[in-house]
């Protein structure tokens, strides 16, 4: 036999050992175990069914073990927790330490959502179904790009079209996006009047339009308005977004982000 025979023969014992049946846990505190570690290791949120039918135990008392594990964790006042997000459980860190984890995370090559792949997901999270043309009239710009993107990153998903074969797709966000933004559920969005400008805001706004009455009275006296600096970009308004650059394309044009930055 040779050595490569014999490692081999090794590795598949070794995988037999793992794909035997489990030891039975006839404890509580052992099933317990069982249910933390399988929390612990799972990429994603487990719902109570999923630990139920990977382990054999009874749904009922998964989901009490899942209650006295989230309670432990809550007493216990670490660093983790145990939290239900898109219809499973699964293991997170407390808020508090969520601007070390930003600087660790800003520290590692990591590739994060851009602006518009942000504001183009808002968009398909408060209006789905929505189809590209609704959010490329909402945005501006053709948002193709950044929608792929979404996609790739199984951000979003195509669930269906606006009609008969032919319609415009349809997208909705995903578990994924449940999952990325700890939200147990589309119920869990922030009300858009969170978002509303307040009366303060709303009579700043007023006042920054009010040049409009005055260009009408003040042309008639030969008074204009002063000219605001030139548009610089080609093919369409130049608007500069909080916090991020402007968009380089005009209405109807193709968005020239790809939705990641590094």
């Amino acid at each position: 036999m040779s050595l490569d025979d014999n490692g081999t023969d090794e590795a598949d014992a070794r995988a037999g050992e793992y794909d035997a049946a489990p030891m039975p846990a006839s404890s509580d505190a052992d099933k317990m175990s069982v249910v933390e570690s399988l929390l612990f290791v799972s990429g994603e949120p487990l719902s109570a069914g999923a630990v139920s039918e990977t382990t054999g135990f009874d749904p009922g008392a998964v989901r009490e073990i899942i209650n006295r594990l989230v309670e432990y964790y809550e007493e216990r006042d670490g660093g983790i927790v145990i939290r239900e997000v898109a219809g499973g459980f699964g293991f997170y860190s407390t808020p508090g330490a969520a601007p070390y984890i930003s600087r660790l995370i800003r520290s590692q090559v990591n590739p994060r959502l851009t602006r518009a792949a942000l504001e183009t997901m808002a968009i398909v999270a408060y209006l789905q179904p929505v189809s590209r043309g609704v959010v490329a009239e909402i945005r501006g710009v053709q948002s193709e790009g950044v929608m792929r993107t979404l996609e790739d990153r199984g951000l979003v998903k195509q669930t269906g079209r606006g009609g008969p074969p032919g319609y415009a797709a349809l997208f909705s966000t995903s578990d994924k996006f449940l999952e990325r933004f700890g939200l147990k559920s589309l119920d869990d969005l922030p009300g858009l009047e969170e978002f509303a400008p307040d009366d303060a805001t709303i009579d700043k706004i007023k006042r920054s339009l009010s040049w409009e009455l005055e260009e009408d009275i003040g042309t008639a006296g030969g008074w204009s308005p002063p000219e605001g600096p030139e548009d610089t970009v080609e093919g369409g308004d130049s608007v500069e977004e909080v916090g991020g650059g402007p968009d380089t394309g005009g209405p109807g044009e193709p968005e020239r982000d790809d939705g990641v930055t590094g």
